[in-house]
């Protein structure tokens, strides 16, 4: 229970503030936090942090989808998100409401996979306040919170932030 309220705060503030906080530049580091309500599939039930280097997380963009997969140290635990602009636009700092199945032309994308389940339908939405890319377009910061509903838009959630610099 305290957890849940130390996630939930910790969200809160980086929706409050516009930003998530800075990670350091001087190592390539992320940190994946997320909270998933009883029922929120398919995640359900569970909260945790999971930063590098203790964990596996890799932060990657092929074809306008941002990638976030992030693993326990053993492999044993396994979650994947993925966001997109609508129209498969590449993404940019904002807000993206609306968000359904990555691939939808009419809306941003946003999916979530966890030990190989996942949703039908996805519902949700996620802002990106902050997102840097090299000079070759290779995403080198991101900084973004998400939240997801499976299968209806009334379904329990799942949150999270995900930090990233290169």
């Amino acid at each position: 229970m305290v957890r849940r309220m130390m996630v939930a705060l910790a969200m809160a503030l980086a929706a409050l503030s516009g930003t998530a906080p800075a990670l350091a530049a001087a190592e390539p580091s992320a940190v994946f936090t997320f909270d998933a309500e009883p029922g929120a599939h398919p995640v359900d039930n569970r909260s945790d942090t999971w930063s590098t280097p203790g964990w596996e997380i890799r932060v990657w963009e092929h074809e306008a989808v941002v990638k976030v997969d992030a693993a326990t140290w053993s492999g044993a635990d396994f979650i994947r998100v993925e966001l997109n602009g609508p129209a498969g636009a590449p993404l940019a700092t904002g807000s993206y409401p609306g968000a359904r199945n990555p691939g939808d032309p009419t809306s941003p994308g946003l999916r979530v996979i966890s030990n190989g389940l996942g949703c039908a339908d996805h519902y949700g939405e996620f802002t990106i306040t902050h997102l840097e890319r090299d000079s070759a377009g290779s995403l080198t910061a991101l900084e973004a919170t998400f939240t997801q509903r499976c299968g209806t838009p009334t379904a329990p959630t799942l949150q999270g932030i995900i930090q990233f610099a290169a």
